[in-house]
């Protein structure tokens, strides 16, 4: 009677767990599968989309226990980059990777970022600064109320290429076509006697072999992506200036997603995953890649003539095209009620104390 009795306990005690467990299984096995489309007008073999954004965005489906799958569409498959801000907005994509320097006026306290000649120490210092100016600043979230920002990343310094002749002094500039970012990196290489163009990065190619345009401003990375090197003959070594890039969700998609999901896909983004995604993505390429492309460059037969700018000669440009938009930028900003003098202050206290 007590074995019965014992054995009848345990069967109920079973049926117990068995229930609980039920209870407790994870909700991401039963709910459907979330399906998210990404737009990217990077190629999917280059260095940065293997190393930077894939770990990323498996990571946000790993996170996420697989009720996130993400459709990748890179090399502008689903939009050009030019329109990556407007397919996002209107949910052509759910996710973009948004170069914000394409959009005059679209971000401008966080132009800050692409001021000439700052001295940021990497693209993953830089990352985490624009990041935290974010979370202080209500007037730069306004910026960003659109959408749901979920990384926001820099690019180390850019240097200048150029086709017909190699660039040494500030005269050198003078009357030459280059495609530079929107803003502050525009009016500094106006003041240098420049003439900017503003070109997608996917027609910038047929513009310099074309003779379009006779160079650009550009990072390491970009330069091994689109192939620069097979249409540019000299390059000069000098901080122009960093690019900052977005990468974030529809505000309706996001909105429409449970508060556990995007719990987990800000888990793996934020401050620390921008930090890591721009090391990923941009600074961890400088060795590897530069080797690769001088074997590239050797190997196709073309011919890259390398020049550093001397500091005395950048102290030239930086009087002429730095400062001074430095200061039409803050007036800029406090004309039009926005606190550009205190982010720019804040902004180079954070170059000193942010871990490179």
């Amino acid at each position: 009677m007590k074995r019965v009795f014992m054995a009848s306990i345990l069967v109920i005690f079973g049926i117990a767990i068995a229930l609980d467990v039920c209870k407790e299984a994870p909700a991401q096995s039963q709910a459907p599968v979330i399906k998210l489309t990404y737009s990217d007008h990077n190629p999917p073999t280059a260095w940065c989309t293997v190393n930077g954004n894939e770990p990323w965005l498996k990571e946000i489906e790993k996170a996420t226990h697989g009720r996130i799958k993400i459709e990748r569409y890179y090399a502008e498959a689903l939009a050009k980059g030019t329109d990556a801000w407007m397919a996002l907005k209107t949910g052509v994509a759910d996710i973009a990777w948004c170069s914000q320097g394409y959009w005059p006026g679209l971000t401008p306290l966080s132009d800050v970022m692409a001021l000439p000649f700052l001295p940021f120490k990497s693209g993953r210092q830089a990352g985490g600064i624009l990041w935290k100016l974010r979370e202080k600043y209500p007037e730069v979230q306004k910026e960003y109320a659109d959408v749901q920002v979920l990384l926001m990343h820099c690019t180390p310094p850019f240097s200048l290429i150029t086709t017909k002749k190699q660039v040494k002094t500030m005269e050198d500039l003078k009357g030459m076509k280059l495609r530079i970012l929107a803003g502050p990196p525009t009016d500094a290489f106006r003041a240098l006697g420049a003439v900017p163009v503003l070109l997608g990065m996917s027609d910038v190619y047929i513009a310099m072999q074309k003779g379009t345009v006779d160079g650009m401003g550009v990072p390491l990375g970009a330069l091994e992506i689109f192939n620069f090197y097979e249409v540019t003959k000299y390059w000069t070594h000098l901080p122009i200036n960093t690019a900052y890039i977005t990468v974030s969700m529809n505000k309706a998609k996001w909105n429409s997603l449970p508060p556990d999901i995007q719990k987990a896909i800000m888990s793996v983004s934020g401050y620390e995953g921008s930090r890591t995604y721009a090391h990923n993505f941009h600074d961890s390429y400088e060795q590897p890649v530069r080797q690769e492309m001088e074997d590239w460059v050797k190997k196709g037969g073309h011919k890259m003539e390398e020049y550093t700018l001397p500091k005395a000669e950048l102290d030239r440009w930086i009087q002429v095209g730095g400062k001074p938009v430095w200061d039409r930028w803050v007036a800029a900003m406090e004309a039009k009620g926005l606190p550009g003098k205190a982010v720019l202050a804040d902004t180079l206290k954070l170059i000193e104390s942010e871990p490179k």
